[in-house]
């Protein structure tokens, strides 16, 4: 009988979750695109799957059908508010892959935009974070044969991006991160819709804190990536090695990285600081049109100009980083570690753009291909 009654107790306490929403009851946001209005209001673009509503109350769609609507306001918030009134159930932000910044608004700054999902327990902070060049709602208007739905092809291009190491990871949680620590800097990626069919990596968005400052195109955002930690070795480079040559495509070589280590060294000299990259990499050559590799002669001359031109690269990339004022590498992060006393009287957002930065690169051509 004692049994009994404790079961019976039991069941009464576990009558359910008392914040449980029915999935019937609420549209799922899988993807959402922010834009600035002429009069300075922000418009909110999302893709949900739901039962969507016009302004009559009449159903738009089945409950499978993604719908794209939006909606402006003051805030996100507000314009997600004037959301909620066009669909007929509450938005939800769980299950949001993407959140596409326009040029526009990612020049200002970007942490008012994102303070709705920083807040918020049910919005996904792992979600991935991109700048769109112009109109950032274009780009979910993209349809392609390969995922029909925009939401799951944005996300998986960007996922797909950051396993090749191609770009670094840009999550809401690292941005957050990025944005309250005075000694690094992040990159976003920087997407262009070309059209109704595509969408491409033009590069990546250069942050100074909370504001885009600068961009750098898809080649440079590899060199980029090179130069960061070992962690990262985007595989795959083609390289100009040549000017003169009668047919362009004997001017090129593409290689792939076999070998890597990157050490980062910031030293204070009279009195102000500098930082030194060292590079070591080794190559194997996948693709040189020019050929003669099977004479030793012609491969040390191309790993020179390899070299050479890497070294060029690699500076022009640490150039554009202190002119955008984006300390991507955490130099600064690096000062406060080590020389915490002069970090306090350091204001890091005047120094580091005049700092010296050096880049010293060694490589070898280990291999080039079953040919020769």
């Amino acid at each position: 009988m004692r049994k009994a009654v404790i079961m019976i107790l039991a069941l009464i306490a576990l009558s359910g979750c008392w914040d449980q929403r029915l999935v019937k009851d609420i549209n799922l946001i899988y993807s959402q695109a922010l834009d600035q209005t002429d009069d300075q209001l922000i418009e909110t673009t999302i893709v949900t799957i739901g039962g969507s509503q016009d302004e009559s109350g009449s159903r738009l769609g089945s409950s499978q059908e993604p719908a794209i609507i939006s909606a402006v306001g003051n805030t996100p918030r507000d314009s997600r508010m004037n959301l909620d009134r066009k669909v007929s159930g509450e938005l939800f932000a769980s299950k949001n892959r993407v959140t596409l910044l326009s040029e526009e608004l990612a020049q200002q700054n970007i942490y008012p935009l994102l303070d709705v999902h920083f807040r918020s327990p049910i919005s996904t902070t792992n979600a991935r974070i991109a700048v769109v060049k112009d109109v950032a709602k274009k780009a979910l208007d993209v349809r392609t044969a390969e995922t029909p739905l925009i939401s799951d092809y944005l996300g998986d291009l960007l996922n797909g991006l950051e396993e090749a190491e191609v770009i670094p990871k840009a999550s809401m949680e690292k941005v957050l991160s990025a944005i309250f620590d005075d000694g690094t800097d992040f990159v976003l990626p920087y997407l262009h819709a070309v059209d109704h069919k595509n969408i491409t990596l033009d590069g990546v968005a250069l942050f100074n804190k909370d504001h885009m400052s600068g961009i750098i195109n898809a080649d440079q955002t590899l060199r980029l990536m090179l130069m960061d930690s070992d962690k990262f070795k985007p595989s795959r480079f083609n390289f100009r090695v040549r000017d003169n040559e009668e047919q362009r495509i004997n001017n090129y070589v593409t290689t792939d990285v076999e070998e890597k280590n990157r050490i980062l060294t910031v030293k204070k000299e009279n009195g102000s600081f500098k930082a030194k990259f060292h590079l070591d990499l080794a190559f194997n050559v996948v693709e040189y049109p020019k050929d003669t590799l099977y004479i030793e002669e012609n491969v040390i001359e191309l790993n020179k100009r390899i070299q050479e031109r890497l070294q060029m690269e690699c500076e022009e990339v640490i150039r554009l980083l202190q002119e955008a004022n984006c300390d991507y590498y955490g130099i600064g992060k690096r000062v406060r570690a080590h020389h915490y006393e002069d970090w306090k009287e350091l204001d890091w957002k005047q120094e580091y753009p005049n700092m010296p930065i050096e880049v010293e690169i060694k490589t070898e051509v280990l291999y080039h291909g079953i040919v020769n």
